[in-house]
């Protein structure tokens, strides 16, 4: 039994190997040509001649680029560069090729060395215009998970027309569930079956999420090699981005036995894994055209971006709950001698939270249980097994009979084993019995083995009626709500731990004084820290609708606490001097000396007070920034921070003027609440806000005992935007090129290009998408050197680049149509780039004009 089940292994392994990204042929309903770096045809589908009237051996080692006119030649190199940038497939539609009748849509994507160019018979231009609209329409009338997948499988089915959806979602074993489906009365319904995990070899899945769209327009059509100069090397081109590319004959027969006629897949991707596939099936044959599968594609990159959210949506709601749950539970924990008997004993109220039948913990080698637990001997076994796995937070099993025989229990058939430290080895295992657990499958999930030709190799199932399973040392599956619990109890066991330490260090105090110190300081901040961080990214949220102006707000506020532990660092966490705070703060908005005065006596801020000031200030700058005496509204706006020392403590004032004029504070966003709140909450001080007609005022005490006189002379002020700086000459005769302009339509073209020459070194860099606006850019100031699409829409660069020499502006043109386009007289001497452009030649001829890159 052993050996069969071995050899069964070992043949899944073979067919998790098969290469099906080199089977060498195409599908039907298109043909297929494969050009090199030089442009020379190097194989091509042998189906050609269906569609082409002219002879293959005519074309096989000659330059493709000599059969097409130099407008498609041009759309092509864009395409591949489009391509090539995206690692993806590129569309082209309606294209008209020589000694050919029809019109086609074309595919290009780039396999290593090879262009690949799949043409396909076009249809109707705006027969398939707006689909992706209508169907994201769709998707936002959905609120709750279940509706989503339900009307998922609903809209794809009627934008298609294929006889059956159905959404297919991965299970953490690897094996998946149907969870929504859309058929016609005539196809038999999968909803609830499951699939086993070697249904979708290892390689097909990672083909998935390459190319998100799969169709296979007829699975008893014919398909047809492609081939090179010996007829035989097709199978060397790399086709895991090919819309025509045929299928494994596994996969074809068990699609027959489906009694499947043609089939699509759309892959979900999520968080950079594959979470499931919308299945189509038809029962006839059915070919998706290039415009719609396009739309598809766009689609699902949407709807995955869509679910991503949603879910993870799902998980802090999840979390959110779990969390005020457990601090309830942890609020009854006793801080005891023993941190494992305070842990069991709350097995009734863990009870509440999760659905567990026992608990075990494993500190520092003692082992403790309450319920339906393992007993140390298994324990034992089970942390052994835990050791060599992959390194988590979380191990979740619903079979520990499955991973050792050991493990086999007559009570305790799944666990949940939450990792608190790696050294020592300790662990939280909650325990749940076994139930006799039912599994509906799709046909029997065991693989077939037959002898073909001599050698044993698996065969697809022939029937998908439902096949019932009955598990009867298997627990109740853990749910997303049950890992996003136990994460909740992970870390409020290691926050108790810590504070049960703590308790111990205590005891110790006068031998490890210092060290008890350092610990108890650095716990503080750094919790203080992530609570204040947590803190800002969810009220920032709320207040933030638009994702870039969250990201700046969120990005300056984090940058102000890291700035001002900065501080606290190079002071070796003493006190730090408040100017230097200030100046450290304000420097970005110091445009001219006479908008600040800054004036008081010399102090220095206590350690656990300067986060808190830094914050309250930032908010003030930003505020004044965007509204206030430094805004863009305000041409001689000034403000004033001026402080006192008094018994009580520092009195700080704030003062805008010659500011635009406020009637009252209006809506109060985060920042204003961390204005009027974050001194008061945080160092028992007091804060005030007001308006006058000239600007905000505010007023705030820091009390006294965390502040000191400054007695050194030594400053660490930063220089600000008001100082005068040196000049500093040097005798390095070579250029340095800091500036460039790029003059191209094509977006993604363009992004790429700047992305090359970042890494030259080049740090501003403008783009411009049409003539008007480079000129318009020209005019107010001249850059090192320029870069020129020859064509941009239905204009030429070729008069700009006569007036940019007449401005002695270095400057290149980058085109698709090759070193061969034909240039003014006055161009003549000007180099060309081919696209896609290669980085070694672009640093070349950028060196070429004495530039030091």
């Amino acid at each position: 039994m052993h050996d069969e089940a071995s050899e069964l292994t070992s043949l899944v392994n073979e067919c998790d190997k098969e290469p099906i990204h080199l089977l060498g042929r195409i599908q039907n309903h298109g043909f297929m040509i494969v050009v090199d770096r030089e442009g020379a045809i190097t194989h091509l589908s042998e189906n050609l001649g269906s569609f082409a009237s002219i002879p293959q051996d005519k074309l096989i080692g000659h330059s493709f680029w000599k059969l097409l006119d130099r407008k498609l030649i041009h759309a092509i190199r864009g395409a591949q560069s489009q391509a090539m940038i995206l690692g993806k497939a590129s569309y082209l539609h309606s294209v008209s090729l020589p000694h050919c009748e029809d019109i086609f849509d074309l595919c290009v994507h780039q396999s290593a060395e090879h262009l690949i160019l799949e043409f396909e018979q076009t249809e109707s231009t705006g027969k398939y215009e707006g689909v992706i609209t209508a169907l994201m329409a769709q998707m936002s009338m959905f609120s709750e998970l279940e509706d989503l997948y339900e009307g998922l499988v609903e809209s794809v089915r009627t934008a298609t027309g294929y006889d059956r959806v159905m959404l297919y979602q991965f299970l953490s074993d690897g094996s998946g569930e149907v969870i929504a489906e859309s058929t016609s009365s005539d196809m038999t319904p999968f909803l609830g079956l499951r699939y086993p995990a070697s249904d979708i070899p290892r390689q097909a899945r990672q083909l998935y999420k390459k190319n998100l769209i799969r169709t296979i327009s007829d699975v008893n059509g014919e398909t047809f090699p492609i081939i090179g100069n010996n007829r035989s090397d097709g199978a060397s081109i790399d086709l895991s981005l090919s819309r025509l590319r045929a299928v494994s004959e596994i996969h074809i027969q068990y699609l027959k036995n489906m009694k499947v006629g043609a089939s699509m897949s759309i892959s979900l991707i999520v968080e950079g894994e594959l979470w499931g596939l919308v299945a189509c099936h038809h029962n006839t044959k059915k070919v998706i055209p290039s415009r719609l599968v396009s739309q598809l594609e766009l689609f699902a990159e949407m709807f995955s971006l869509e679910l991503s959210r949603r879910l993870v949506n799902e998980r802090i709601r999840v979390s959110e709950k779990a969390n005020a749950t457990f601090t309830r539970v942890l609020s009854n924990l006793s801080l005891g001698k023993s941190l494992n008997n305070a842990i069991v004993q709350q097995l009734s109220l863990l009870k509440t939270l999760i659905d567990i039948d026992g608990i075990g913990c494993v500190f520092s080698n003692e082992y403790t249980k309450s319920g339906a637990a393992f007993s140390a001997r298994k324990i034992k076994r089970l942390t052994a097994i835990l050791a060599e796995l992959p390194e988590e937070e979380i191990h979740q099993f619903e079979n520990l009979a499955d991973i050792h025989h050991e493990l086999a229990d007559e009570s305790v058939a799944g666990v949940l084993a939450l990792k608190i430290s790696h050294q020592p080895m300790d662990y939280i295992f909650l325990f749940r019995n076994s139930v006799v657990q039912q599994v509906s499958w799709a046909g029997n999930p065991a693989k077939r083995v037959e002898l073909k030709g001599g050698k044993e190799t698996l065969t697809p199932r022939a029937s998908f009626d439902k096949w019932v399973e009955n598990n009867e040392s298997t627990s109740t599956p853990w749910t997303t709500l049950d890992i996003e619990r136990a994460k909740s109890i992970r870390l409020g066991v290691m926050e108790l731990t810590i504070r049960h330490l703590h308790e111990k260090e205590l005891l110790q105090r006068e031998a490890k004084k210092r060290l008890e110190l350092l610990i108890g300081e650095l716990n503080h901040r750094v919790r203080n820290i992530l609570n204040l961080v947590s803190a800002i990214i969810g009220q920032t949220s709320q207040y933030k609708k638009d994702i870039d102006e969250f990201v700046l707000s969120l990005s300056s506020r984090i940058s102000a606490l890291a700035l001002g532990h900065d501080q606290l660092t190079h002071a070796s966490y003493n006190s730090v001097r408040f100017k230097d705070l200030l100046h450290n703060e304000l420097k970005a908005y110091m445009i001219k000396e006479s908008s600040f005065k800054i004036d008081g006596p010399d102090i220095r801020i206590l350690p656990y007070a300067v986060t808190p000031i830094v914050l309250v200030f930032h908010e003030m700058i930003t505020n004044a920034a965007k509204y206030g005496a430094l805004s863009a509204t305000s041409n001689d706006g000034r403000v004033a921070i001026t402080w006192e020392l008094e018994e009580k403590g520092c009195f700080i004032k704030w003062e805008e003027l010659g500011g635009p004029p406020l009637h009252g504070l209006g809506e109060e966003g985060f920042g204003m609440t961390v204005i009027k709140s974050v001194i008061p909450h945080e160092l028992k001080g007091k804060a005030s806000v007001s308006t006058k007609i000239t600007g905000l005022n505010a007023e705030f005490l820091i009390p006294r005992k965390y502040i000191e006189l400054d007695t050194s002379q030594k400053s660490t002020q930063h220089v600000t935007h008001g100082d005068k700086h040196q000049s500093i000459s040097t005798a390095n005769s070579e250029k340095i090129l800091t500036s460039a302009y790029i003059v191209e339509d094509n977006l993604l073209i363009s992004l790429d290009l700047k992305k090359h020459l970042k890494q030259l070194g080049i740090d501003k860099i403008d783009i411009f998408g049409d003539i008007s606006s480079a000129r318009a850019a020209l005019a107010k100031g001249k850059p090192s050197m320029m870069f020129l699409d020859v064509h941009l829409g239905n204009e030429n660069t070729f008069q700009l680049g006569i007036e940019i020499q007449k401005l002695s502006i270095p400057f290149l043109f980058i085109t698709g149509y090759g070193a061969a386009i034909e240039l003014p007289e006055e161009l003549s001497d000007v180099d060309i780039l081919t696209k896609p452009v290669d980085t070694t030649l672009l640093k070349r001829s950028i060196e070429a004009f004495g530039f030091k890159v």
